[in-house]
């Protein structure tokens, strides 16, 4: 079976992103069955990503000394986020069936094998209790079908709550204070496409 592979994108990203989307690994790690014993720990990456925080916002009215070490405490960060891909990784491989899932679980990419996938696929509160909007980029003769879960880990946990040609759904009927998880995924000529990057939120 062909090796799962972890994407980070860290050269895409702004630091504030890149800030952000290290908060979102730990999160998502955080409590996860699937790793036990991270490696790099969760509070050293926490460590590195605050430090880089700082360090930014020193570099925002500071010279080339303060810019200098904002752009090694990135370096920091970015050593221990490719050597804790590296860990999920390697324990997703070791259930080749699930290690997609396991892989989206630790809030991290999958490389894709073909296909395009959905971009900029996102998931937001409208407002009113219990209901969440999703949306992702439109797309000429593709058809989007969106999926939810609670435990993105378990891919068979995964139901189908919505299958369209519009790039956006609405989904009500949510329980209060429940953490979900969302994927789309476009169907066109050549079938289905990959799964985009999940989002989740905690409904209102």
């Amino acid at each position: 079976m062909k090796k799962s592979v972890v994407v980070l994108r860290l050269a895409s990203l702004s630091i504030p992103k890149k800030i952000e989307k290290t908060r979102f690994i730990v999160t998502s790690m955080t409590g996860n069955v699937n790793f036990t014993t991270p490696n790099p720990t969760l509070a050293t990456i926490t460590a590195n990503a605050g430090n880089l925080e700082t360090a930014h916002i020193a570099a925002q009215g500071g010279g080339a000394d303060e810019t200098a070490n904002m752009h090694a405490k990135e370096l920091v960060l970015d050593l221990s986020l490719k050597l804790l891909s590296a860990y999920v990784e390697g324990i997703a491989n070791s259930n080749p069936m699930n290690a997609e899932a396991i892989i989206l679980s630790a809030g991290m990419e999958v490389k894709s094998g073909g296909g395009r996938r959905a971009k900029e696929f996102a998931a937001e509160q409208t407002g009113n209790p219990g209901e969440v909007k999703l949306s992702t980029l439109s797309s000429n003769r593709a058809t989007f079908v969106f999926q939810m879960t609670t435990s993105p880990s378990t891919e068979s946990s995964w139901a189908t709550i919505g299958q369209s040609t519009r790039a956006k759904l609405v989904k009500s009927g949510l329980v209060s204070g429940t953490r979900y998880y969302f994927r789309v995924a476009m169907i066109d000529k050549n079938g289905q496409n990959p799964w985009s990057d999940v989002k989740n939120i905690i409904a209102l």
